[in-house]
């Protein structure tokens, strides 16, 4: 089945992988929070397990957090001042599809940067792959890489 390039991020990234475009980390998140509050998990937490009684909320918050990890938008369809990222902008300038296209790839600081490194070397391998294969073969043909697949990476 053929992908849609769209989904192909500037950085390597391919946004049809990512928890926060598929929703399933938020929706997983939404669903768990609605089970303990209907059955009251807290007080269930306070009484059977009263010494972990003060990190319960610590989890609730997190909980909570989770679910917003939502992306409203894919970065290829962010104009004007929606478009945040410094790769993004980066391949726009140059006008690049994305990273794979630029000479300074391997170099390159905004992509080691980004989320402080977490993608990085899945990112690196998506487009070392797309560079070899031509973009259309590595999204009908081609592995992506995630850092949750990969040993390795954090």
């Amino acid at each position: 089945m053929m992908e849609r390039k769209e989904l192909l991020a500037y950085c390597g990234g391919y946004c049809g992988d990512c928890l926060g475009y598929t929703g399933v980390l938020a929706d997983t998140a939404d669903s768990l929070k609605v089970v303990v509050d209907t059955h009251k998990v807290n007080q269930t937490i306070q009484c059977v397990f009263p010494e972990q009684g003060e990190k319960y909320w610590e989890f609730y918050e997190m909980l909570t957090f989770m679910t917003h990890l939502r992306c409203p938008k894919i970065c290829r369809e962010r104009k004007g001042e929606e478009v945040f990222c410094h790769i993004a902008k980066c391949c726009r300038k140059k006008g690049f599809f994305a990273c794979y296209e630029c000479d300074e790839l391997e170099t390159c600081n905004l992509l080691k940067s980004k989320f402080n490194g977490l993608h990085y070397e899945s990112n690196m391998r998506n487009l070392k792959d797309i560079k070899e294969m031509g973009l259309e073969e590595w999204l009908s043909k081609g592995k992506r890489h995630c850092y949750w697949d990969e040993a390795g990476d954090r």
